[in-house]
């Protein structure tokens, strides 16, 4: 029995592609952003609520990648310091060939610079913890 693929291809890693200032980083082994938001239940008469309040939205974003790319980005750091580089846009496409797809994490900045290895590592790799104002979800 043969039973189409309903679905189509399904989103997967290979298919990302991570650009960090308008440059493409085949490096990256993850990336996690997401944005979290309170919202809370407003009580008044009776004992089910009356309203609901929005708090802030809060974004945060997490990227690994390889040495090779990190030095790069050294390269044109002011005194080669990742926490010393301007705000800057990363574009995450879904390459998906039904369906591709964007998101823009706007006005990131690194929040922790620095190195870790240990041996027999093959390729040094690491991650870092980022500040940004929103995401551009299309």
């Amino acid at each position: 029995m043969n039973i189409p693929l309903i679905n189509g291809r399904a989103y997967d890693f290979t298919q990302i592609i991570v650009n960090v200032m308008g440059v493409p980083i085949p490096s990256v082994t993850k990336i996690d952003y997401k944005e979290e938001q309170e919202k809370t239940n407003n009580f008044g008469g009776g004992n089910r609520p009356v309203s609901r309040g929005h708090g802030t939205i809060q974004p945060t974003a997490s990227i690994e990648m390889s040495m090779t790319d990190i030095e790069k980005i050294r390269d044109i750091a002011p005194n080669g310091s990742l926490l010393s580089v301007p705000a800057f846009d990363i574009v995450v496409v879904f390459g998906n060939p039904q369906s591709p797809k964007k998101h823009t994490l706007k006005n990131v900045e690194f929040t922790v610079d620095g190195f870790e290895g240990s041996m027999d590592d093959t390729d040094f790799t690491m991650s870092f913890d980022l500040v940004l104002s929103h995401i551009l979800y299309r």
